[in-house]
Order: C-alpha cells, then sequence, then structure tokens
C-alpha cells in the first residue's frame, strides 16, 4: 500500500510538474511576442510622433517662440561659420527656388569671422498677420546686433511661423514656406545706424550682387509714395525713369495697351498694390525670373518680371497661382486689371 501511495504521489508530482513547465513555457512565448507587437506599435506611434514633430517644428503660435528658435540657430551657424547650417534655416521652398543662395551664403561668411563676435540678448521682433485665399498667415521681422569692439553689425531676418492654407479640401499647416524668408547683415556706423540701403524684398540672402534688382523691384512694387503733394509724379515715377527699368527689345515689342497699363501698376501708390508672401529669383537660360503674390485692388495675383541686364525684358500677371512665363519683349495680363 505504502508503495502504491509513494507511486500515485510521484504521479501527481509529475503531472504538477508538467503543468508547471507548460504553464512556464506559454507565458515565456506570450511574453517573447509582447515586446515585438508592443515595440512595434511603440515604433509606429513614435515614428507618427516624430513625423508631426518633424512637421510642426518650424510651427509657432507665439512670436517669441519663433524668435528663440531661429535666434538659436543662427547665432550656432555663425558661430561656427557653418553654411549648411544657415542654409538650412530657410523655408523648404525658399532653398528650392532661389538660384542665388549660395552666393548670398559665401557673401556672408566672407564679411567677417562671426565667431569673433558677441551676440546682443534676444531679437527685437514685430509680426503681422496676412490673409489671402482660404489661408492665414503670421509673418515675423527680427534684427539683433554683433559686435567685435567697436565694429558692429546688424542681423536682420524674416519669416513664417504659421501658415496654413486649402489642402486637398482642409485647412492644414504649409510646412515648406515654414522658415526663413529673408536674411541680411549690415554694418552699423560709429552713431548705430545702418550704412547704405536694404535691399530685402527678394526671398533668400541680400547680397551686393543683388543691389540693382533690389532697386528695380523696390521702384516696381514703390514702397514710398508716388506722388508730390501737388499731385505730379516724383522723378522716378517719370515716363524716363520708368523707361530704364525695361529693356529696349520690351519697349520696342511689347503691345502698347500692355506696356502703357505696366507704367500705370508701376506708378501706382503702396496703398494700391503691395508684394505679399514670396519672391522668387530664379534663373532661365541667360535671364533672371523675380516671381511673387501680389495684393492688386484687393485680389491676390501672380506677377512674373522676366530680367535680363537687370532691366524687365518681359512681364505676366495673373490671377491664376501657375501663370505663362513671359516671352523676351512681350507683357501681357497687366491691362485686363487696369480699369
Amino acid at each position: 500500500m505504502d508503495i502504491l501511495i509513494e507511486r500515485d504521489t510521484d504521479a501527481k508530482s509529475m503531472k504538477n510538474l508538467k503543468k508547471t513547465l507548460i504553464t512556464m513555457v506559454c507565458l515565456l512565448l506570450i511574453f517573447s511576442f509582447v515586446p515585438v507587437t508592443g515595440c512595434n506599435s511603440i515604433s509606429k506611434y513614435m515614428r507618427k510622433r516624430a513625423d508631426r514633430k518633424e512637421e510642426n517644428k518650424r510651427s509657432f503660435t507665439e512670436m517669441h517662440q519663433f524668435r528663440d528658435y531661429y535666434d538659436k540657430g543662427l547665432k550656432k551657424a555663425l558661430k561656427e561659420n557653418d553654411k549648411q547650417a544657415l542654409k538650412e534655416l530657410f523655408a523648404e521652398t525658399v532653398i528650392e527656388n532661389t538660384s542665388d543662395l549660395n552666393e548670398g551664403l559665401d557673401y556672408i561668411f566672407g564679411l567677417e569671422d562671426w565667431s569673433e563676435f558677441s551676440y546682443g540678448a534676444d531679437s527685437k521682433c514685430s509680426s503681422r498677420k496676412e490673409y489671402g485665399g482660404d489661408g492665414h498667415w503670421e509673418f515675423v521681422s527680427c534684427h539683433s546686433d554683433l559686435t567685435k569692439g567697436d565694429v558692429r553689425y546688424r542681423v536682420i531676418y524674416a519669416g513664417y511661423s504659421t501658415f496654413r492654407g486649402k489642402v486637398d479640401g482642409k485647412n492644414r499647416m504649409i510646412t515648406e514656406n515654414l522658415g526663413i524668408v529673408d536674411f541680411t547683415i549690415v554694418k552699423l556706423n560709429s552713431q548705430g545706424n545702418i550704412e547704405g540701403p536694404v535691399y530685402n524684398m527678394i526671398n533668400g540672402i541680400c547680397h551686393p550682387g543683388r543691389e540693382k534688382l533690389g532697386v528695380l523691384a523696390d521702384t516696381v512694387f514703390n514702397t514710398f509714395d508716388s506722388k508730390n503733394k501737388d499731385g505730379s509724379y516724383i522723378d522716378t515715377m517719370t515716363d524716363e525713369a520708368i523707361g530704364s527699368l525695361l529693356t529696349d527689345n520690351l519697349r520696342s515689342h511689347a503691345d502698347k495697351s500692355e506696356l502703357e497699363a505696366l507704367y500705370y501698376f508701376i506708378r501706382l501708390g503702396s496703398l494700391s498694390k503691395k508684394h505679399k508672401y514670396f519672391f522668387f529669383l530664379n534663373k532661365k537660360g541667360d535671364s533672371l525670373t523675380l516671381t511673387c503674390t501680389v495684393r492688386f485692388k484687393l485680389q491676390d495675383h501672380c506677377m512674373i518680371l522676366l530680367i535680363k541686364n537687370d532691366q524687365i525684358d518681359g512681364a505676366s500677371f495673373s490671377d491664376d497661382a501657375d501663370p505663362d512665363m513671359p516671352s523676351s519683349g512681350e507683357i501681357k495680363g497687366f491691362s485686363k486689371y487696369m480699369n
């Protein structure tokens, strides 16, 4: 009997041991799969979060957030003489659509060894809201000073902290437009005033090679009052002065009504029209193109100027977001909107 009891006990023990082993194996199998499926889910979630973070890292609801982000990036890039780091602070659409960005970078880092300069406190900034079509934007302008002994420079930059518009019927952040759109470093005199003019209407980096183009853009968009108090046009708005902005080819071959409409457009005061959003400088063969969105008579239009030897050689004006490129000696679209 004792032997039978002992055998029965051994059998029960073996059975319990088997159960325990099976349970342990099952648990091991379960836990061996949990990290894989769980981590994959977490990994996907984290990737989505990273994508959203990447998408929104340049979207700032407060002006000081925009300033803090770009002050830090600009100071680091300048102190380390890092052209690529400075370039990457620009909005993606500016990088892709500005033909002379590298020329501007060469100019900036050829001015001084910026690692020797001290940087001012937080930049002074201002912002404005813009509306057009189905979108709305926040544009921020900032400046701060760099000093080395008695030598002083001013860093001026501007860009979009938010840029929302309709995409596939939904209001979304247009991330490629977020970032710095124009950047300038100018020298200050002993009184702390900027030496010389600043031509920063064209997106990208202001450099001496742009000076004539900057004057042309400022004149066409007339950032000053175009009339004297007696109603007469100031000297820069005379037929002769405006004609000097155009190539002989354009004056000779353009449609007369379109040519008159272009003159009228240039004469209009800055309250009637203003340059908005992006003003891109690109190459087209042996010519350059300046493309921008302009608000004219309370509507947004796209304007393209074909530039040759620092003069306008063709122009088009349209309410189409993607108008036809003007040809040499051709003006089109202006007369339609001048009535």
